[in-house]
């Protein structure tokens, strides 16, 4: 690549090109289209659900009692916030400024390292948790699209990484990349320790996992698909036996293997803290029952799922009564609602399998098991509550489907407008504390 004034000036991003290199700048550059295309569908959206259904006090209230989300009074910069601002949102908000504490163990089910950041970063802007949190998330969600569009681009082509990046920013549950929530953030931590793996970077990938299971609960699992990459993985480096059966691994061990326990220490790490903090050091699982969650299989999870929605039905048909519902909950709406989740789920098992063989063994097990944690522990009332947002967070979810969209020719048309459509209306829902899908 020339070093040329004239073509580092004349050149649209050829200092970029320059600094980080042209396939990284092509894929930053794509990163941020998407990203901000979509920020716009969501921002648009929600500031139209408040101009619509205002402020809806009595929800907000009620789910927002410290009026973290409204941080200046002001409606109009308020109003600038919501579509970033809303539901566990305060969670994170409340734990940043007041940390954990003895008397409100539901705290204990939010892990520290995302309103730790916040904490850490607001210091400088005069203690404005709200922005802080939204800088946290725009920037790590732009760092993950840009890692998936060049590590995609690396395995097929750029046009390939593109769709799958755009797919990643569109999908409806995307409206988290830009929220005040971890998934921005893990997406980055746990797409980088599945890089790293690939390169036979261990010691890397043994970090990143284990910084990522200080963010999420999940995290922890991480060890099972570096684990499947470790021993069957297609990656570079180390030696390879040619195998075709999965009793038999593809690459012997060796005690660079050892880098992989490091992983549970970010949920040990967090125990510790908690016991120092509230004085129950295994209050993140304690505080699953203030949620209503239940351990059950996945299967056992996915049937609750229906079983909800054959409930639901005969609420609505007067026939009998499931459960009651929350005040101000409607029927029709927790049915249709319930459908929405169930057909999520489906999508996205279809998805998986479809990419069975066009994905990376370690990225398919990972999808498998970011489907089966949560459908394990469902909640009482809605047994799939929050599956969009769970299957956002796992991206060979979305590799799966970008890979879809972009195996024929045609299917990004109608496909991308269809998501973005889709993605506003959960703004829509988000803003309006209706839905936390």
């Amino acid at each position: 690549m020339s070093s040329s004034p004239a073509r580092t000036v004349g050149r649209p991003g050829g200092v970029l090109e320059e600094t980080i290199g042209v396939e990284w700048a092509l894929a930053l550059r794509e990163a941020v289209r998407a990203f901000l295309l979509s920020r716009a569908v969501v921002w648009i959206a929600g500031l139209l659900a408040l101009a619509v259904f205002g402020w809806v006090e009595a929800r907000g209230g009620r789910l927002d009692p410290l009026w973290a989300c409204r941080p200046s009074g002001v409606g109009g910069v308020d109003a600038l916030v919501a579509p970033g601002c809303r539901w566990d949102s305060t969670w994170y908000l409340e734990i940043a400024q007041g940390g954990y504490s003895p008397t409100d163990p539901s705290r204990s089910a939010f892990f520290p390292l995302y309103p730790l950041l916040v904490s850490v970063v607001s210091a400088p802007l005069g203690g404005a948790l709200v922005p802080a949190a939204l800088l946290i998330s725009w920037t790590t969600a732009i760092g993950f699209l840009t890692l998936l569009h060049r590590w995609v681009a690396r395995a097929r082509d750029a046009a390939t990484a593109t769709t799958v990046v755009r797919v990643a920013a569109y999908v409806p549950p995307a409206i988290f990349l830009s929220a005040i929530y971890t998934e921005a953030l893990f997406l980055l931590l746990s797409l980088g320790a599945m890089v790293a793996a690939r390169k036979d970077r261990w010691v890397l990938a043994g970090v990143l996992a284990m910084v990522a299971a200080s963010c999420r609960s999940i995290g922890t699992l991480l060890v099972l698909p570096l684990l499947v990459e470790y021993l069957w993985g297609r990656r570079s480096g180390g030696e390879t036996r040619l195998v075709a059966r999965w009793w038999h691994p593809r690459h012997p061990i060796r005690r660079d293997v050892l880098w992989i326990g490091l992983v549970p220490l970010g949920f040990v790490a967090y125990g510790v803290w908690l016991g120092i903090s509230t004085g129950d050091p295994l209050g993140a699982v304690a505080a699953q029952g203030d949620w209503e969650r239940h351990f059950l299989t996945p299967i056992g999870g996915l049937l609750a799922g229906v079983w909800a929605i054959v409930g639901r039905l005969g609420d609505y048909a007067g026939a009998w009564t499931l459960a009651p519902l929350v005040e101000g909950q409607s029927t029709g709406l927790t049915l249709i609602r319930d459908v929405i989740l169930l057909l999520c789920v489906v999508a996205v098992i279809a998805a998986l399998w479809w990419a069975r063989r066009r994905m990376p063994v370690s990225w398919v097990a990972w999808g498998v098991i970011s489907l089966a944690y949560p459908l394990s522990v469902p909640s009482v009332q809605q047994p799939l509550m929050s599956l969009p947002r769970f299957s956002l967070a796992c991206f060979p979810i979305v590799v799966a489907i970008g890979l879809w969209a972009h195996a024929k020719r045609g299917r990004m048309r109608w496909l991308a407008p269809t998501l973005l459509t889709l993605q506003a209306a959960w703004a829509i829902s988000f803003v309006s504390w209706t839905w936390a899908p």
